[in-house]
């Protein structure tokens, strides 16, 4: 989407971090810009310092959705860019220690992929028919690194955005033909208040039946959410399908690519070969791309 000036953006999560660096991006670019939050204190204040619009959203739920979606319309106009970047992590146990998949309670597996997934669904299906309906629009979804590879300590919050690189690499396919571009961004580590906003997410949801940390003491450099959001900027000018902020992380992505073509041996059933026309459909067309567009 090369025209971005006068156009209307949507941003969740858009109070800090990096929603708020994709937020004042696409301000300098000359948009005008929403930024979402359930936190309705730290959004006023937020959208108050940078003059943005603020809209107060629950992402979890399509009525809230839908009503953050009439407001910003009626406010700014059509909504030609929407960035699916609220999030919780899965966090840590009181004293620090990371929470395995056995250990986890079930509503804190659940409110992680609520979240992450089911509310980037959401915006979705909220915003994406008007768009089909204009011929044009462009969706950012935010997984993580930890949405291309799996450390140990991390179960939860790597399903959901293993979830929403999938969704999202699905969507571009289905969206491509409209007119409507979609990337994900795949970030490392980012300056932001993730760890203390997604702890009294949790403990608001699950009324603190298992003490999260509320803090993490930070040792190195992060990357900064305004650099972030300039590239997420320059990936919706380009129509990019992946948005891979932290290039050192190739060597561990390599790994577990590596990992899976070793899988693949010989057919479980001797001389059994797929159908072409199986493969045909399984083949999303937009790797090929993606692939020539970025070499």
């Amino acid at each position: 989407m090369e025209k971005l000036e006068g156009r209307v953006a949507l941003v969740t999560g858009g109070a800090g971090g990096i929603g708020l660096g994709m937020a004042l991006a696409f301000k300098g670019a000359g948009m005008r810009v929403a930024i979402a939050d359930i936190d309705a204190p730290r959004l006023a204040a937020t959208a108050a310092a940078h003059g943005l619009h603020p809209v107060q959203l629950d992402i979890t739920r399509a009525e809230s959705w839908d009503a953050a979606v009439a407001e910003v319309e009626a406010s700014l106009g059509p909504i030609d860019l929407l960035c699916n970047n609220a999030g919780v992590m899965q966090g840590r146990f009181g004293d620090g220690t990371p929470i395995h998949l056995a250990d986890m309670p079930e509503t804190l597996f659940r409110t992680v992929v609520e979240i992450n997934l089911t509310g980037s669904f959401l915006g979705v299906r909220a915003v994406v028919p008007g768009m089909i309906a204009r011929g044009r629009g462009h969706i950012v979804n935010t997984s993580s690194m930890a949405g291309l590879i799996a450390p140990g300590g991390l179960g939860a919050y790597a399903a959901s955005k293993y979830a929403v690189l999938g969704m999202t690499e699905s969507l571009r396919a289905e969206l491509a033909p409209q007119g409507i571009g979609v990337s994900v961004l795949c970030p490392g580590a980012v300056e932001s208040e993730l760890v203390a906003t997604s702890a009294a997410r949790h403990a608001a949801t699950r009324g603190e039946t298992v003490p999260l940390e509320a803090s993490r003491p930070v040792s190195y450099h992060r990357m900064t959410a305004e650099a972030v959001g300039a590239r997420v900027l320059q990936a919706v000018r380009e129509n990019a399908l992946y948005i891979l902020t932290h290039p050192d992380y190739a060597p561990l992505f390599a790994e577990r690519a590596a990992a899976i073509t070793a899988g693949f041996g010989a057919p479980a059933e001797p001389g059994y070969s797929e159908p072409e026309m199986v493969l045909t459909r399984s083949r999303n067309p937009e790797y090929a791309r993606a692939a020539h567009k970025e070499t």
